[in-house]
Formats: structure tokens, C-alpha cells, sequence
């Protein structure tokens, strides 16, 4: 791949990134920023090629769904990563996890229901599926604006970026729900100035 077309994916997931992070912000869903975990981070790159065996062929006739289910994907991974992961840190394929027990189509019922534990006519369960649906297609008319030949690499490369941020999204999403955020530290080590 050549640089440029590399530096156009990483502006693109950046935009993409702020703009969910804002609807998301605006929906008081999260607090204005994602919120990093290194290892689950690394838990998609080895889950992502299992998730686009099963999201690719989706892209024609439910392209939302082949988006949002990678939300899903992480908000299942940080339920996980906070109740188990001594459990299934070494489990690579995170992805076959969820979407095994009800198949690609119910991935989101089951993460829903069986990991984050709303139940799915629940209010709270309707707002988070309104909200990740509005984010969805946000994407999608993001990634339309860039006028990408379909099924191109380019559009390959472009769908795998957005399914990491909506990935990472979820990550964010449920940590939040579980009370995780950001918080500023002062460290003073005795006879220094205090640093933040």
C-alpha cells in the first residue's frame, strides 16, 4: 500500500473516530473521548480477520449491520476484559466467542442479553441500539462522500479501518456503562514539583 493511500485511512478512521465520539458525547453515551485498553486493542487485530469473513459478504444488503456488529464485537470484549480476563486473555479469536453461540445476524442480541446483561426491550438497550445505528450511518455516508470504487482494495481497506473504530467505539461505550473514565493524577514525589 502506498504511503499516501496510507495517510487517507488514518485521517479517515481520525475523522470517523471524533465525529462517533461526538454523537456519542451528544447521546450522553460516553465523555467525549475513547477510552484506550492496549490489550484489547490487540484482541481485534487477532479477532478482525474472523469478523470480515463474516462481515464482507454482509456489506451489499446490510452494510449497518456489517459496521455496527464490530461495536458490538467490542462492547462484548470489554465485558470480558473486566469480568474475566484472566480467563480469556489467551484466547485469540474473541470474535468466534460472541458471534458462535447465535450466528453473525444475532451477534448483537447475544452481546447484549448474555454479556452486557440489559435485556433487549429494555430503554437503556433502545437508546444504545438508536445510537449505534446513528453512528453507523454516519459512516456510512462518510465513507460514500469519498466516492471509493465498491469492492476495490481501497474499499476493503477503508470498510476494515471503520470496523476498528467501531470496534474501539464499543470498548468505549461499555467501559463507560461500567464506570470507567479518565481521570487527571497529580504525582508529587517528595522534594519535586508536583506533574500531571
Amino acid at each position: 500500500m502506498e504511503e499516501k493511500d496510507r495517510e487517507f485511512l488514518n485521517s479517515f478512521a481520525e475523522k470517523l473516530e471524533k465525529t462517533l465520539v461526538d454523537q456519542c458525547t451528544a447521546d450522553a453515551l460516553l465523555d467525549g473521548k475513547m477510552l484506550e485498553v492496549e490489550e484489547l486493542d490487540e484482541k481485534w487485530r487477532t479477532s478482525a480477520p474472523e469478523y470480515m469473513v463474516d462481515a464482507v459478504p454482509q456489506i451489499a444488503e446490510y452494510p449497518s449491520a456489517a459496521i455496527a456488529w464490530a461495536c458490538y464485537v467490542g462492547m462484548g470484549a470489554a465485558v470480558l476484559w473486566d469480568k474475566s480476563w484472566g480467563e480469556y486473555k489467551d484466547l485469540e479469536d474473541w470474535y468466534t466467542l460472541m458471534s458462535k453461540p447465535r450466528g453473525f445476524d444475532a451477534l448483537d442480541e447475544y452481546v447484549v442479553e448474555c454479556l452486557v446483561g440489559y435485556r433487549l426491550d429494555s430503554e437503556d438497550n433502545q437508546k444504545l441500539e438508536s445510537a449505534i445505528r446513528k453512528c453507523a450511518h454516519t459512516a456510512q455516508t462518510m465513507i460514500r462522500k469519498e466516492g471509493i470504487e465498491p469492492q476495490s482494495v481501497m474499499a476493503f481497506h477503508l470498510f476494515a479501518r471503520v470496523v476498528k473504530v467501531f470496534f474501539r467505539l464499543g470498548v468505549s461505550l461499555e467501559l463507560r456503562h461500567r464506570g470507567y473514565k479518565y481521570v487527571k493524577v497529580n504525582l508529587n514525589v517528595e522534594g519535586q514539583a508536583p506533574v500531571s
